[in-house]
């Protein structure tokens, strides 16, 4: 059997995989079967409700694995785009979503809100990080490596995009603030608030993590895992007296800081093999 097809056979990750998901589908289900079990079966005792989630919870979660088990081929696919990250907006939305019903249903838009926030935030980030090193895994399998260096962003270049990202935070820190302190927030305010992670998130970029330079791409490892971007992501090269910086077309340019590089001549070498000049 070949490295690329022992990849693919290594289920290990792909049963975590199912697990998530069929727990990102169940804590979906939850709002609506309690809804419906509270609204038209005429159940309205807390303990009854509690049990109800509860099984929904088990239920739904272990259909799910039983269907995306039988499909190892999933976690790979949904890794190679950016369609991994889909749960976890989605469930956003249908946290968000559920605040319009609140003068309708109180409490049990509230419970709607409580558990899609958790499906985006637990299986639905899970899926996106299990995805992409499972898609990672595949691509890089029998490929040549280059280099391996760890290096973050150059100070003035993330100085540059403090400020850049400054206003949306502020901004998120205010409607944080309305929402907490304040009576009279609006469903406005409160969906503000998810301006606070669409500011710090790209901060997790400009960190200094560990880069290996392949024929595939550069893998780059991150607390959860790791994750490959391919040479035709990029669009070329360009060198500074600050470092190394690799561009794109629609997401942040990739950098690496000399004074973190032990031979920043070495890996401008390796790129140029793959990638054009821009100076």
């Amino acid at each position: 059997m070949s490295t690329i097809a022992a990849k693919r056979a290594d289920r290990s990750t792909d049963g975590m995989f199912a697990f998530v998901l069929g727990l990102f589908v169940a804590l979906l289900a939850v709002a609506p079967t309690v809804t419906a079990t509270a609204v038209w079966g005429g159940v309205g005792a807390d303990a009854a409700l509690y049990i109800v989630a509860l099984l929904t919870v088990a239920v739904v979660t272990g259909l799910g694995w039983l269907a995306t088990w039988r499909r190892p081929g999933l976690a790979v696919a949904l890794g190679g785009s950016q369609a991994r990250w889909l749960p976890l907006l989605f469930g956003a939305s249908y946290a968000t979503g559920a605040l319009f019903f609140a003068p309708e249903y109180g409490a049990l838009a509230l419970v709607g809100f409580f558990f899609g926030m958790l499906a985006a935030v637990v299986p639905g980030l899970a899926m996106g990080f299990i995805t992409r090193s499972r898609y990672t895994d595949v691509v890089l399998a029998d490929v040549t490596e280059y280099e391996s260096f760890t290096a973050g962003w150059p100070d003035r270049a993330r100085n540059r995009l403090v400020l850049t990202m400054l206003p949306v935070f502020l901004v998120g820190c205010a409607s944080s603030g309305v929402v907490f302190l304040t009576e009279h927030s609006t469903w406005l305010w409160s969906v503000g608030q998810f301006l606070l992670p669409v500011a710090t998130m790209p901060f997790n970029r400009t960190q200094a993590r560990t880069y290996t330079l392949s024929g595939a791409g550069i893998e780059r490892s991150i607390p959860f895992g790791k994750t490959v971007t391919t040479w035709d992501s990029f669009n070329g090269y360009s060198t500074t007296d600050e470092g190394i910086v690799l561009h794109r077309h629609w997401d942040l340019d990739m950098r690496f800081a000399n004074e973190q590089l032990d031979d920043p001549d070495a890996v401008s070498e390796t790129i140029d093999r793959f990638l054009p000049r821009r100076d």
